[in-house]
């Protein structure tokens, strides 16, 4: 796959996985560990996402959004878990719109969760 998607992509998981320690570690008081969280968890997304996209098209189907890519990968075993990728763009729609509807700790675990499903994708190279 191609090796610059590859490589934005777990530097936007390393990215979260830091943002989703500060926010764990942080005190309360400020908001920015949060902030860090909410954007780290955007760009992981859409790094992740397109990275579906890139293999499912590989496999000669079609994936024009984030998340007919999920259900293609998932259709095809490269996934194992679609609904709750699925909630995770969801909850990364919504909180770019504003539109939030989750506490701040429910959208932190669902970045630490979406962490543990992305880093399959990251460490499961496949061969074209």
């Amino acid at each position: 796959m191609g090796s610059k998607k590859t490589n934005k992509l777990e530097t936007s998981l390393a990215h979260l996985e830091e943002a989703v320690k500060a926010y764990k570690n942080a005190d309360g008081k400020s908001e920015l560990p949060f902030l860090a969280l909410s954007k780290a968890f955007e760009i992981a997304i859409e790094y992740a996402w397109r990275e579906l996209k890139l293999r499912v098209e590989s496999e000669g189907l079609d994936a024009p959004s984030p998340k007919a890519a999920v259900k293609q990968a998932a259709k095809i075993g490269m996934i194992s878990s679609p609904v709750d990728w699925l909630a995770c763009i969801d909850a990364r729609n919504n909180s770019v719109h504003d539109y939030f509807g989750i506490s701040e700790k429910d959208y932190a675990d669902l970045a630490e969760k979406f962490l543990n499903l992305a880093k399959e994708i990251s460490q499961n190279k496949k061969a074209a």
